[in-house]
């Protein structure tokens, strides 16, 4: 080896290297630890202040001394401002004044850290400073956090921070829920205090999710009843964008003549006057307008064989697609809940060997791609999976001799599950859906084997992680399915006929007509107010199901709609809103 250009160094004779046929090895050499000891020497540096080349001040005028060279791999903003002949560049000292002292610090811990803290409090500066500085993964991470708190009390609000950053997936997210969700969304607070453009905005959607021409014209009246002084005179234009005309010289009439308690915010009133005063033309034309966008996902299920298809229907229509093949083939007793755009298949069981499972699939209904998640504490199967407030809580199920009471919940922004209170009883085959944010588990089996049915519902609060006994059910059932609509509980399926109503405000039970099947380990789902009931097990005729039967509750009718492409049971069963 030669230690030429060393100061005082003697030359070393160049040793040689020995076994023959092996003069091209050579040897990659990786410091695994290489990258946390560069990030953590830099952090030391800018800790104490070495070769700190740049000072960055904020709002409140605390200054930050800071490496150009580190800011520049993390933020595109400053790559440019320090390379570009800017006036920046020949700045010692640069002044941010619409970033906070507490943001400026948190983004900075990242650049030398790689970690952020994002919490409700901060994240809608965190977004705001990370869009303007360019900082793409904090701005990235902050919009996950956002899509994960989204729901319907705040998809306005988001929708507006997504469109004014440029937040695609939290653009799209939110907009999905306010034009599904509409009939729900004209009852929060922020809709009415939102301002006309962005109402416009949701009346005009062609795919609002509007099934009834009364909730448009709902929509206008609560919204121009909130404030009637200055929104009066918006009504003409709002009832436009759903195709509804007003005769002006009768509503202007109206009003000179006496009306003017509709200032006042009287509901009733103005929509009285809205409905005199509508052009009969116009009455019966708005949901013309309205393309709906539900579509039935059919996934997996059991027909003699564990089932692996994605079966997808339009019911407007009436024709079936077919998505892309669940990737685990042999298992069977899953459950399926639906989060955003994501169809979550968690548990079940090998059929070869009945040994519950703890995996996990997610099934991208955009893509049309399937992605392994976390598996879940608990393997389990013949259990209940719902979502509720951006998470998916599975609970109950066997995992051999008795029903679980184990229950779980997960968080899509930190990919973990985590438990929760146990259930009073645990049950299997049991039903569970969300009603104001709070979980109902109906009927199942209980004991060991599974050898009675419990006839009590039992209901989980999350925000207290409390669970109690909601009711008694009325004719206690396993292999059901229960559905929210209208505020109200449906029971649907099982080994009768009957269909149950509970309306938890009035802690009452009602009786509606019953199905054309006996369905058990149905399907069941919403779309445009009515309930769809798919396949099952029918043990009074000793066959599985394929025909699709539809509930209309303002009629208490059911009807058979439809065929799914396979008769089958056990499967999933959700509506999804394309947008």
């Amino acid at each position: 080896m030669s230690m030429g250009g060393i100061p005082g160094a003697h030359p070393l004779k160049k040793v040689p290297m020995s076994s023959k046929g092996q003069e091209s090895y050579t040897y990659e050499f990786c410091d695994t630890t290489h990258p946390t000891e560069l990030l953590d020497t830099l952090r030391e540096f800018y800790t104490c202040g070495l070769f700190t080349d740049i000072a960055l001040t904020c709002a409140s005028g605390q200054v930050y001394r800071c490496h150009k060279a580190v800011l520049s791999a993390r933020s595109s903003y400053f790559r440019v401002m320090f390379t570009l002949d800017m006036r920046e560049r020949s700045n010692e000292l640069i002044n941010l004044p619409g970033v906070d002292g507490d943001i400026l610090d948190a983004l900075i811990t990242y650049v030398y850290t790689s970690r952020v803290t994002i919490t409700q409090n901060n994240v809608q500066s965190l977004l705001e400073a990370s869009d303007l500085l360019q900082f793409s993964a904090v701005k990235r991470a902050c919009e996950e956090f956002l899509i994960r708190l989204l729901d319907v009390d705040n998809c306005l609000g988001m929708h507006s921070l997504a469109e004014l950053h440029v937040c695609v997936a939290l653009e799209r997210e939110a907009r999905r829920v306010m034009l599904s969700r509409f009939e729900e969304l004209i009852q929060q607070d922020e809709f009415l205090e939102a301002d006309q453009k962005k109402l416009t905005t949701v009346l005009a959607a062609e795919n609002l999710n509007a099934w009834r021409e009364e909730l448009l014209l709902e929509a206008v009246v609560r919204w121009v009843a909130h404030d009637p002084r200055s929104r009066l005179d918006c009504t003409q234009e709002l009832l436009r964008c759903v195709h509804l005309e007003l005769d002006e010289t009768r509503f202007g009439g109206a009003l000179d003549a006496g009306h003017r308690a509709v200032e006042l915010g009287s509901e009733e009133k103005l929509r009285a006057l809205i409905l005199h005063s509508l052009k009969a033309s116009s009455k019966g034309f708005a949901l013309g307008c309205k393309k709906l966008a539900s579509s039935m996902y059919i996934v997996g299920g059991y027909y003699w064989h564990p089932l692996y298809e994605v079966h997808i229907w339009d019911p407007i229509s009436d024709t079936w697609v077919q998505g892309k093949d669940m990737p685990d083939y042999g298992r069977e007793s899953y459950s399926i809940s639906l989060l955003g755009p994501n169809i979550y298949v968690t548990g079940g069981y090998r059929t070869e060997t009945i040994e519950a499972l703890d995996t996990v699939w997610i099934y991208n209904v955009d893509g049309d791609e399937w992605a392994e998640g976390c598996p879940m504490i608990t393997p389990r199967y013949y259990h209940c999976s719902v979502t509720v407030r951006g998470c998916i809580y599975a609970m109950g199920g066997y995992r051999g001799g008795a029903p679980a009471r184990e229950a779980e919940f997960y968080d899509p922004l930190k990919k973990e599950w985590f438990p929760v209170a146990d259930m009073i009883q645990g049950v299997g085959n049991a039903t569970a859906c969300v009603l104001n944010d709070r979980i109902y588990v109906t009927g199942g089996h209980y004991g060991y084997r599974g050898t009675c049915t419990y006839e009590k519902i039992q209901m989980y609060r999350p925000d207290i992680n409390e669970w109690s006994i909601a009711t008694i059910c009325p004719h206690p059932e396993y292999g059901l399915c229960s559905v929210s609509l209208d505020n109200k509980l449906y029971l649907v399926g099982g080994q009768t006929t009957i269909t149950d109503c509970y309306d938890p405000e009035r802690d009452e039970w009602r009786q509606m007509s019953v199905m054309k099947e006996r369905r058990m380990e149905c399907g069941a789902a919403i779309i445009n107010g009515c309930i769809y009931v798919t396949g099952g097990y029918s043990y009074s005729k000793g066959t599985y199901l394929q025909s699709v039967e539809k509930y209309d509750p303002e009629l208490d009718t059911w009807a058979i709609v439809g065929n799914l492409p396979t008769a089958t049971r056990s499967h999933g069963c959700v509506c999804f809103y394309g947008v």
